[in-house]
């Protein structure tokens, strides 16, 4: 047995370590909070503020065209060879923007092209996308490569937007220009976001580092002082691309550049932020199935992730609405159900049907007809039953709005929405459309009896 003594040693020894664990997470919490007080005073976010404002607000087409792009959702400033093609279109003087040899000059001023070439008329430039040649027996294709004969001159443009150089480019590139031009006087443009040298010492000596803010001011300055010159529709296409650059991709105005920064900044306080964030789906999903149950006709259907099904009461008189399986167990052919759209993973409510099997083959087909008879009640996404899943009605638009994911979360604001919103619903829409299906499967079960 263990003396008092000793007993009072290791009470005393607990009692130092208790302390200093105490005065350690009080340490790491008055770290935090000091963080969270510099995080919170920086000034660089409002600067960050306005710029997610300005995403929100301001109309980007080429953005927006990107997006549409066919159903392919890829941005068009996100591909690089968008980039390389408006750079052959802005320094080519015979191209449809009106702006003769301006923007060319311009550019050569900006990329440090020897005065005596670029002070001569440049309308009759050649400019080349994708110049192909051959290096060591390596194929290559230079981004952009402006030619004037008359003047015995080139410029060389390599645009790296969203990549990298690799497999010594530069090096080979200048190498093919000095075998197919060796009388010219060459110029060499490496131009990126943010003016980044050359890779290879030698090349540095050669390739001038270009940042894409000098594109910009250059469109800048064409629709500031030639306004009367310029097509309107030229005109509006620049501003849409002054716009996308300065958002997208210059480092001194991106989204994303200043956002980095500021986290690595306050990596500690965005961090603690980030992982104390709301489970906004995981709320949303709870929120909609209490609504769900104080409605006296609904009842909750089988749990799936990321979407809320409930089904009305009145269907389970009806064995024919059972008529599909879902993992061995009986799951209804029709059911409502909330699922969550877009990035924000809104809320929406639509109204599925399961897919075709051999017994739901005719019932399926009666209330995809039932429910294109009342186009009033129902908003059904095809016009056409297939066998896969269908949707009979899709709400014009959703529970929530990107103002509910703010302050009102926790203070009750959000979750009264939904219940307010869900008891509407109860109250004005839903009565129809389940009379609608009611009558359906009456009609059906009452046929198969007959």
């Amino acid at each position: 047995m263990r003396t008092r003594s000793a007993q009072v040693v290791a009470l005393h020894n607990v009692r130092s370590k208790l302390e200093y664990l105490g005065k350690a997470f009080a340490s790491g919490r008055a770290a935090r909070i000091a963080s969270l007080n510099r995080f919170e005073s920086d000034e660089t976010l409002g600067g960050l503020e306005r710029l997610l404002a300005e995403q929100h607000t301001e109309f980007d087409a080429l953005d927006f065209v990107g997006q549409l792009s066919f159903g392919s959702g890829r941005d068009l400033w996100g591909q690089e060879e968008f980039h390389s093609n408006m750079l052959g279109w802005l320094l080519d003087p015979n191209q449809s923007h009106g702006h003769s040899d301006l923007f060319l000059k311009d550019f050569l001023k900006s990329a440090d092209a020897p005065l005596t070439e670029h002070s001569h008329d440049w309308t009759e430039t050649e400019v080349i996308r994708e110049w192909p040649h051959v290096v060591d027996g390596q194929q290559g294709f230079l981004d952009v490569l402006i030619v004037n004969k008359a003047q015995q001159f080139l410029c060389a443009i390599e645009n790296k937007v969203f990549s990298f150089e690799h497999s010594n480019q530069l090096t080979r590139y200048r190498k093919a220009l000095k075998d197919h031009y060796p009388a010219f006087t060459r110029h060499h443009v490496f131009l990126t976001p943010q003016g980044e040298l050359a890779s290879q010492e030698e090349d540095q000596g050669y390739w001038i580092p270009l940042m894409y803010s000098e594109v910009s001011c250059i469109v800048q300055q064409i629709l500031e002082y030639n306004e009367s010159s310029t097509d309107e529709n030229v005109r509006a296409f620049l501003r849409q691309y002054a716009t996308t650059l300065r958002r997208n991709i210059m480092p001194e105005t991106s989204l994303t550049q200043q956002a980095r920064k500021i986290y690595l900044e306050h990596r500690e306080a965005i961090d603690l932020i980030a992982a104390n964030k709301p489970d906004y789906m995981a709320d949303t999903m709870q929120w909609l199935k209490e609504a769900i149950e104080q409605q006296p006709e609904w009842k909750l259907d089988i749990e799936v992730p990321k979407s809320v099904r409930f089904l009305s009461t009145n269907w389970d008189r009806y064995e024919a609405a059972q008529t599909s399986s879902h993992f061995s167990k009986p799951s209804a052919i029709v059911f409502f159900e909330f699922g969550f759209v877009g990035k924000r993973e809104f809320p929406l409510l639509g109204v599925k049907l399961r897919p075709e099997t051999d017994a739901n083959h005719g019932l399926r087909q009666m209330l995809f007809e039932a429910v294109r008879q009342h186009p009033r009640s129902f908003r059904p996404k095809t016009t056409i039953l297939r066998s896969g899943w269908a949707t009979l009605h899709e709400e014009n638009s959703c529970v929530l709005d990107e103002s509910d994911y703010g302050i009102g979360w926790d203070d009750g604001t959000s979750r009264d929405k939904i219940q307010d919103w869900v008891a509407r619903f109860a109250e004005e829409k839903f009565p129809t459309m389940n009379d609608v299906i009611v009558n359906c499967l009456h009609e059906y079960e009452s046929g198969k009896q007959g």
